[in-house]
């Protein structure tokens, strides 16, 4: 074999390897996207539970105040449902952007990589939106519970009136910080599976 038989045979083995090599990352990417994909989609289901419950929390607390169903006597009292209303119409406003954003992502070879760290950005900033209407929706019961009693303050008297007052407020904060405990021991799956991706693709692109 002569040096150009040499060469032309080594440059064939090259061209080989260097396909081979690009239809593995393409497989992997591939992988990827499809499961990019489906976590875009459990996220996509996970807003849509969670307007559907805050759009319930609207329907309810309006329907509560339209037929005074708790019976107030003041507008004062009213103030909680007020409340409740206020932060689920902000909880669905955040869904609903966030829902819209999703649906306009696109995941192709060019753009995967910066859609994804995108969504997970948008991810984390719903994230902790909601954890704060669930910490103001905290707050709202305790003052829910104030309405209540205020009604029977002369029935109940001044010490009564503290010491159930200070109970829900105890309740509350027991309520809250085993919330926390528990959204703290479960591991943001849908936040972990996009850093995965993302991961994966840094990889991807450093070795190609």
């Amino acid at each position: 074999m002569n040096l150009e038989e040499l060469k032309s045979n080594w440059k064939a083995y090259d061209e080989k390897i260097l396909a081979s090599q690009k239809l593995s990352e393409r497989v992997v990417f591939m992988m990827i996207k499809d499961r990019s994909k489906s976590t875009l989609a459990k996220m996509e289901r996970n807003l849509t539970g969670a307007g559907l419950l805050m759009t319930a929390v609207v329907i309810f607390f309006a329907a509560a105040i339209v037929g005074n169903a708790f019976d107030y006597t003041s507008w004062y009292f009213y103030i909680p449902s007020v409340l409740y209303i206020g932060l689920a119409l902000f909880a669905i406003t955040v869904v609903v952007k966030n829902y819209r954003h999703l649906s306009r992502v696109s995941l192709s070879q060019q753009n995967l990589y910066d859609s994804l760290t995108t969504v997970l950005q948008w991810h984390v900033k719903t994230q902790a939106a909601l954890a704060r209407v669930w910490l103001l929706c905290m707050m709202a019961g305790f003052l829910f519970g104030v309405s209540m009693v205020a009604r029977k303050f002369e029935t109940y008297g001044t010490m009564k009136t503290v010491l159930i007052l200070g109970g829900q407020a105890a309740l509350i904060l027991l309520m809250y910080a085993t919330a926390r405990w528990i959204f703290n021991s479960f591991e943001d799956h849908l936040g972990t599976e996009l850093k995965e991706n993302i991961q994966e693709l840094d990889q991807l692109k450093a070795i190609s």
